[in-house]
């Protein structure tokens, strides 16, 4: 009898010893697609090159007027164009009429809600235009002095597909002392997003339809998706320490709500990639399990070092939002965190 419940406890213990090793496992295969960091080489000519940086804005026009000045000086010494495309809810021509005849600009005001059609729109105008490289970057960051000469030669030296950057959070006012911590608001180098990224246009799919997925319209993670399919199909991502851009981080996000809702939104943006990278039913609820029971060990982890440092109680708390995020996705709801109806950015 003693034998049997050893047996069992073991065997309950390597369950979530085996889930927690699938997502490492899929964890180190994205990573294995082929990323590396690279150094710029000096002396490339970039006004040889055809540049486009794509915006999409909603309803932050102070912001975005400060992006466009800080991108003014770098944008014209390499002749790039800036495009942009705004759904938000009053028109930001206004604010980019000021920079016109300053340096080359593309604006268009969209009806239709929602961030892929921004994002799809921007690749839309910019396209015809014939650029070698398209670089994202977000209305809400700054980028430092020599950003853009840098991502782009760190991506034409090293041949490589894309490239990311860093992305350091800017306060507005001084943050609680879990923030510190945490490094919450930190995005690192590799990481796969379009706030610090630099495509080489030969590289993106020539199929409009597996450009960003609609399916990612009100919830975010369109961009890793993308990536992700990018690398799956060999493409080589470059990492760009060099080329920092500085987020704006609002009072409002430094409260426990949002730190929730972000968390939340990752479990749902997770689970949407888990069901498209695994449509056969099994394979898809074996992933969404090892997620769940992974997110859980951290939260679990973070919570027992605690009384340590207390800011493992904030990424706790992310840690359990993205677990009912993944539960919320699996039963098929999907909360809008992007668009008019929200209008969290």
């Amino acid at each position: 009898m003693r034998r049997n419940f050893l047996s069992v406890s073991l065997s309950m213990l390597r369950l979530p010893v085996y889930f927690a090793a699938l997502q490492i496992f899929a964890r180190l295969q994205d990573a294995a697609a082929a990323s590396r960091c690279a150094q710029p080489r000096s002396g490339l000519d970039l006004t040889m090159s055809r540049i486009c940086v794509l915006i999409c804005t909603f309803d932050r026009h102070e912001m975005l007027a400060r992006l466009l000045a800080a991108l003014l000086p770098q944008a014209t010494a390499c002749g790039a164009t800036v495009v942009i495309a705004d759904n938000g809810t009053v028109s930001a021509q206004a604010v980019v009429d000021r920079f016109r005849g300053q340096m080359d600009i593309i604006y268009t005001r969209l009806p239709e809600p929602g961030l892929v059609n921004a994002r799809n729109t921007t690749l839309r105008l910019a396209l015809p235009l014939h650029p070698d490289y398209l670089v994202f970057i977000d209305d809400d960051e700054l980028p430092e002095g020599d950003w853009l000469d840098t991502l782009v030669q760190t991506l034409e030296s090293s041949g490589g597909d894309f490239a990311t950057g860093p992305v350091l959070p800017h306060f507005s006012e001084p943050p609680p002392a879990w923030v510190a911590g945490s490094r919450f608001f930190d995005v690192d180098a590799d990481c796969l997003g379009t706030s610090n990224l630099a495509i080489r246009t030969a590289s993106l799919p020539g199929d409009e339809r597996e450009w960003f997925n609609p399916l990612f319209n009100f919830t975010g993670g369109e961009d890793p998706e993308l990536l992700r399919r990018m690398l799956a199909k060999g493409a080589l991502h470059v990492i760009a320490e060099g080329a920092v851009v500085h987020e704006n981080v609002p009072p409002e996000r430094l409260r426990r709500r949002y730190i929730w809702r972000r968390g939340l939104r990752d479990g749902v943006v997770t689970a949407m990639i888990l069901r498209l990278r695994h449509p056969v039913r099994m394979s898809f609820l074996l992933h969404l399990s090892g997620a769940m029971l992974g997110k859980t060990g951290y939260a679990l982890n973070h919570m027992f070092w605690s009384w340590a440092e207390p800011w493992r109680v904030i990424a706790a708390i992310a840690d359990l939002a993205a677990v009912a995020g993944l539960v919320a996705a699996a039963l098929g709801l999907r909360p809008t965190f992007y668009g008019w109806k929200s209008k969290t950015r």
